[in-house]
This record gives structure tokens, sequence and C-alpha cells, in this order.
């Protein structure tokens, strides 16, 4: 087999330095599971930490005794790892793609093509990019925190409105990262989250770098409220630290979500079929074992989409285009905010 490595001053053919398992074929889960046994291991990489994936591979493990899960997470440079695949070598049979390196993976062969993730393991549609090479495992939903001890009742936010309450005027947190505001806009259009930028700078927003630092200001009292923030941030938060006052609204109308945590089985890989039926078994089954405030809204077995479902609201999730291209949408948003244009 051969990999394409380009540079400033062509693009040449290399062979490919690991070895490329067979992938089934007729792709049934049979199948999958008799080439699973003959690869014996898998490799996977994703961002998750322990908490995240530390149940999920024990029980994969304990379903698929005969295969081997290596887990590592993945720090970037992302590009990094982009270049070493493109020399052909794949440490990973299963990872996470960074959505802005997708249309690279794709151009580089690293993706199967489509593969029926409902037919073989009963994935939402919904979970699955257009292209069907992937399942996106997160969705997390935009919530307002706030200081349940310092917030009177009467002031609690019900609506996206109560973020620019003159009443939080320099005791608003606003995430420097927009991608939660990227969400806004894929639920509720370019002009309505423009405008949401603009009213949220007249209450002189704290701008803060990092999910765990802004709640802290919340939890300590310094501060009033988050706005948007990440309810898996929240939930995490809370959970590691009970008793911390910090309480969290899904603001009146839908349900917003972002996407997150695409992974897919790499084509070229050493063990293919072990990576397409740990993916699907993550996406169906595995989902429901995470438990951190920002596993898929979709799948109706996980506690988030259970709590949705109890909800009763619709759900809008950042569209699959917003997700691959979020440079685009962000850029209008640090300009509203006033923060300096990213330089080349």
């Amino acid at each position: 087999m051969t990999a394409v490595v380009c540079s400033m001053v062509g693009c040449t053919l290399i062979a490919r330095t690991s070895f490329a398992a067979e992938l089934a074929t007729p792709l049934t889960i049979n199948a999958l599971i008799e080439g699973a046994k003959k690869e014996g291991k898998v490799s996977r990489g994703t961002y998750l930490d322990e908490k995240e994936v530390g149940e999920i591979n024990k029980a994969f493990q304990k379903e698929f005794p005969f295969i081997k899960i290596e887990y590592t997470r993945l720090r970037p440079p992302h590009e990094r790892l982009m270049l070493e695949m493109q020399a052909g070598n794949f440490p990973y049979d299963a990872m996470m793609v960074r959505p802005n390196l997708i249309a690279q993976h794709k151009q580089f062969g690293h993706f199967f093509d489509s593969i029926d993730w409902k037919g073989l393991f009963g994935i939402d549609p919904r979970m699955v990019p257009p292209e069907g090479f992937g399942v996106s495992i997160v969705t997390n939903p935009i919530v307002i925190v706030y200081n349940k001890n310092l917030v009177p009742k009467d002031r609690v936010p019900r609506t996206w409105a109560d973020c620019y309450d003159p009443y939080f005027k320099g005791k608003l947190v606003t995430l420097v990262d927009s991608s939660h505001a990227v969400a806004l806009w894929g639920a509720f259009g370019e002009k309505w989250t423009l405008d949401f930028a603009k009213k949220l700078l007249t209450n002189n927003p704290r701008w803060v770098s990092g999910n765990t630092n802004s709640q802290t200001l919340v939890a300590t009292g310094e501060m009033l409220m988050v706005c948007p923030a990440g309810h898996g941030s929240f939930y995490r938060y809370v959970k590691d630290q009970p008793g911390v006052p910090l309480g969290a609204v899904f603001p009146e109308g839908p349900i917003v979500v972002n996407r997150d945590v695409l992974i897919a089985p790499i084509k070229g890989s050493a063990s293919p079929n072990a990576a397409l039926l740990l993916t699907g078994w993550v996406g169906s089954k595995g989902v429901t074992l995470m438990r951190t405030g920002r596993e898929s809204v979709f799948h109706p077995g996980s506690e988030l989409g259970a709590q949705a479902k109890r909800m009763g609201r619709e759900i809008k999730v950042e569209p699959w285009e917003m997700m691959t291209d979020e440079e685009k949408y962000e850029r209008p948003l640090m300009e509203t905010w006033g923060f300096p244009k990213a330089k080349n």
C-alpha cells in the first residue's frame, strides 16, 4: 500500500510501513468478531480521560475478552499525528478525529467508505456524519451555570436574555473559547447570535480561559454566573467536588447541543475489524457508561439522553458543517468581542 506525503514543493508516494489487515467481507457483526479474534488487539486514542473511558474499556474487554485494548489519551498538537499517518505509520486502529482535520484525513484515504452503523449496531443516525465514516459519542448541552447560594430565587436565570440582565453586570464569566456560542449560532442563526454576543459585552464579562477556571470563580462567589457554559464541565465539576454551590439551567426553548469526540476506525491500520467493532460498540453500548454530562443526548440509554427525553423539549444540534469549519464562525464572534485577529 502507498501513502501520499505533501510538502511545499509537491507530493510524493511512499510505501506504508504499517501492516494493514483485511476488513471482514461481507460486513456483519459475526464477521467482524471473527476478524477481531484473528487481530487479537485494538489500539484506541481519544482525548477523554480515565473517568470517561475506564468503565467503557472494562465493559468492552469483558464482552470481548479475546481483544486486548490499548488506550492512549491524545494530546495536541494533533497535526503531528496527521503527519505520522501521512508517512504510513498508524499508531491507532480507532481514534478521535479533530473536526478541522477531517478534510485532510479524507484526502489521504484514512477513512473507510460509508459504514451502516445503524444496520450493524443500531446507532442513531444523528450520531453519524453524512459520509458515515465514524460515530460522534458526545453532545455537550449549552447551559448557564450560577451560584445557588448567592443568586436569589427570583434572579435564577431562565432565558438566554438573563445573561445580559444588568443584575449580573461585572459578575458574569464568559469563556474566551467561543465554541459554546458557535453552538448557539447553529440553533438560532447568525443574527441572533451576534446580537447576543454584543449584549453580553454590556454586562462587562470577566474573560476566562478554561471551564474549570470559570466555574471556580462562580463556586467561590467571586462571580455569579458563567454564560454560555458546557453542561459536561459543570457536571464533572460538581461530581468531583460534592457540595459546591453550583447550579445549571437549560434555558427556555430548545436544548442546544454541540458535537464532539468523533471516533473513526482507521483504514490501513493493523486491526480494522476490532477497530470497527469497538467504535460501533462504544456508540451503541459504551455511551451509556460514560455518565459525564456530555454523553450523546441522542442515545436513549445514556444518562443525558434520558434526561432530555424527560424534559420533552426540542433538541437543536450543531450542524456537521459548523463542526468541521468552526473557525469560520468563531471569527466574527471574536471580532464582536474585540479580540485580536489570529495571524497566520
